[in-house]
């Protein structure tokens, strides 16, 4: 079990460095320009990944209305990403729903081209609200959005290390056998250690430490959507981009769940 951790771990190492490296030097730099530009690229990535996986063809009418949310956005602007923001969250809370009580339904599918739609702008438009239109008192933004990217991450890692080591008990076996209780608690200890460091020296406030503890469960639940969602189809990984990670997908299944949860969460507590 060890060997295999280990060897695991070195296989997706080079590529988490560089990504990480990437991530922390865009936003060292805080130019909101090419923060947008990389969230638009990865939005583009995420739903490219989600119609070569899609056995729906795409065709006039997913066209338009993936056409209509993007030109609302942009005539509405901040209005209607509220409003859109609101609507993928309930839907997030809905799949949560599902995944709890052990139901299914085929609405649940990469073959729904309108879900992958919703959901990758979803978590586009979040990013877009909290470095555009958010104000945190006192706090840089780009740090926000660092936390943010940084406990979905802690979460990952801290299960996985946890769940390797430790974990005996599936939580969702049919979705994912590999994936435990232990390992959810361990991702759930990560970020609150981390969370709690960063308020004790005034980095954050109280509401966001709120914020980001409450839409934690969500990274774990983005995570099942993706597995189930691969299981499915019968893979294992949604792409092959990143070597020793899988798909663009694979990476930010937990971030495309969070980041509108935890957005909301802030309007609400301000």
């Amino acid at each position: 079990m060890a060997n295999e951790l280990y060897k695991n771990i070195l296989q997706r190492l080079p590529a988490a460095l560089s990504l990480v490296f990437c991530i922390f030097g865009v936003l060292y730099l805080q130019n909101i320009f090419l923060i947008l530009t990389l969230v638009m690229a990865a939005g583009f990535l995420l739903i490219k990944e989600w119609l070569m996986l899609s056995e729906l063809k795409i065709d006039l009418k997913q066209i338009i209305f993936f056409v209509t949310l993007v030109l609302f956005s942009i005539f509405y602007t901040k209005g209607f990403i509220d409003f859109f923001l609101l609507i993928i969250s309930i839907f997030w809370f809905i799949y949560g729903f599902y995944l709890i009580t052990n139901k299914s339904s085929t609405f649940f599918s990469f073959d729904n081209n309108y879900l992958g739609f919703l959901l990758v702008l979803g978590f586009v438009y979040g990013l877009i609200y909290l470095i555009v239109f958010s104000e945190f008192n006192n706090i840089n933004k780009f740090f926000v959005l660092f936390v943010i990217l940084f406990n979905t991450v802690l979460a990952d890692v801290g299960a996985y290390l946890v769940g390797s080591s430790i974990g005996k008990t599936p939580l969702f076996p049919e979705i994912s056998p590999n994936k435990t209780i232990e390992g959810l608690l361990g991702g759930i200890a990560f970020v609150a250690i981390f969370v709690s460091v960063i308020y004790l020296f005034n980095l954050i406030s109280f509401d966001l430490v709120a914020a980001s503890l409450i839409s934690l469960p969500f990274a774990f639940i983005g995570d099942y959507f993706e597995s189930q969602l691969k299981r499915d189809k019968s893979l294992k990984d949604s792409g092959s981009l990143i070597p020793g990670h899988g798909g663009i997908w694979d990476r930010l299944d937990s971030h495309i769940a969070v980041v509108p949860i935890f957005i909301i969460l802030t309007k609400l507590m301000a």
